[in-house]
């Protein structure tokens, strides 16, 4: 039995056996039930909390002097909501693929981690942007920054698709320079080579091109962050991962590998609804405490069906 308050390598040395068909069914049903609690959880409600975080943005926000500042302000605040929930969407679709993924026949080896990481840096960026306990000109920075930053990575690869999609890109990317400058971001230059490295509001800084890998494990549970080198080591192919697959017959998906998988979507999932519950003021606590009911089931049987093989 593997102890539900520890960390994800908890009891890993049990876990280094081949993915058994038991245990990978069991790995794909508790992702699918985080799932299905997580879309409960964000539904959208018939009101939101007035005394929530997003409300009192958005009533802040009414309240500028008219003009294009406050117009460019609440874009911004329009662009965070919408880039969190298009971001979460795009991690809950990998759980999806990661659920199947672990039924493979023959089991898989490596992917498992790598979609993992898909899910975590995704649901990590959600609460970069709907982060509760930051105020609200370090959001609208935020918010520049990948504004910016998203329309400049748009306009390098529109090369690939021609001069009418290069064409298209650049105007989107002179739109969202405009929407930023217009929101009265600053821009914050690098001085040695005159780049422009972040924006500030109002005294509140963030960068333009934000690293979610120096913040994704911060974002875990203590009882998921073990397993985010392993995430790193597949996703990057270093050898001093991948090797451990290695056997006499060939490669071989271990049950520590779906473990570790597995704890970092529980993990991700349950610190990305309670920031989306915070922030717009919605209650998401029943799902959470489904969540942490259906996670301790899952761990505490997880070493006998990783081993139901042998029996």
């Amino acid at each position: 039995m593997i102890d539900p308050h520890a960390g994800a390598d908890a009891g890993i040395r049990l876990l280094c056996v081949p993915i058994s068909e038991p245990f990978a069914r069991a790995s794909a049903e508790i992702l699918c039930t985080f799932r299905e609690l997580a879309d409960k959880a964000l539904a959208a409600p018939d009101e939101l909390d007035p005394n929530g975080v997003f409300r009192r943005e958005a009533v802040a926000l009414a309240a500028l002097p008219d003009g294009q500042q406050k117009e460019a302000r609440q874009g911004l605040h329009s662009l965070a909501v919408d880039g969190g929930q298009l971001i979460w969407v795009h991690a809950v679709d990998h759980i999806r693929a990661l659920e199947h993924d672990i039924l493979m026949q023959p089991p898989p080896v490596w992917s498992p981690l790598t979609l993992a990481r898909v899910v975590l840096e995704g649901c990590s960026f959600t609460h970069y942007l709907y982060d509760p306990s930051i105020p609200l000109a370090q959001r609208l920075a935020r918010v520049s920054g990948l504004c910016v930053s998203e329309a400049n990575n748009e306009a390098r690869a529109a090369a690939s698709f021609g001069p009418e999609e290069q064409a298209a890109a650049r105007t989107r990317q002179a739109e969202a320079q405009k929407l930023v400058r217009e929101a009265n971001a600053v821009e914050r230059l690098n001085s040695r080579r005159n780049r422009v490295i972040g924006y500030t509001v109002d005294g509140e800084e963030a960068p333009l091109d934000h690293k979610i890998g120096a913040q994704a494990k911060a974002f875990l549970p203590d009882w998921a962050a073990d397993a985010y080198p392993l995430l790193s080591g597949a996703a990057h192919g270093r050898p001093w991962m991948i090797a451990r697959a290695r056997r006499a017959g060939g490669w071989v998906g271990e049950a520590a590998t779906v473990m570790a998988a597995v704890m970092t979507v529980m993990g991700a999932v349950e610190s990305g609804i309670k920031a989306w519950g915070d922030y717009f003021g919605t209650d998401v606590s029943g799902a959470l405490d489904e969540m942490a009911t259906a996670r301790t089931g899952f761990l505490y049987k997880g070493v006998a069906l990783a081993h139901a093989n042998d029996q």
